[in-house]
């Protein structure tokens, strides 16, 4: 197999390698493509980005909801852009900012009936998606792949987040 690297040709048959040999980390990414695009493609349906869902799936894990400040830290997103994304789903009837009673500076952020509905909706396109994704595998396999990403996640992200 011949490439072309920076104007001249190069034979790279002898450092290819079949995807069987790739590296944890590469079939990882590729994983991770594909899945998004299903997860896209079954979010589209409902009118929704995958940043939305994240946002609504961070809101509904705390219990009395979040500050705008926290929430653009869990989301790893920039103040303003946090502002647009709120707009949206405020706009949409999704989530509703309030007045925190003991800073009134603060925001708190939480969901509102339709927004709860909406994850749940969500969360089944997203069950959907990952089972399309996941077919090929076995239910005591992917139970075990499961385990496997939330140990892996646990260690990579740890208290950061990721």
């Amino acid at each position: 197999m011949f490439v072309i690297v920076c104007g001249y040709h190069r034979d790279v048959s002898a450092t290819a390698t079949s995807p069987a040999d790739a590296a944890c980390g590469i079939l990882l990414m590729r994983l991770a493509r594909a899945s998004g695009r299903r997860l896209a493609t079954a979010l589209a349906d409902l009118g929704m980005s995958g940043q939305e869902l994240a946002a609504l799936q961070l809101v509904a894990e705390s219990a009395g909801g979040l500050s705008q400040q926290q929430l653009s830290e869990g989301l790893r997103i920039h103040p303003s852009n946090l502002v647009r994304l709120l707009d949206a789903l405020e706009g949409d009837g999704l989530v509703a900012r309030i007045r925190d009673p003991a800073d009134r500076r603060r925001h708190i952020v939480g969901l509102t009936p339709t927004g709860f509905e909406r994850l749940k909706q969500a969360h089944r396109a997203a069950q959907a998606a990952e089972r399309e994704l996941l077919e090929p595998l076995a239910p005591e396999e992917r139970a075990q792949l499961r385990s496997y990403l939330r140990r892996l996640t646990a260690h990579s992200c740890g208290m950061r987040g990721c």
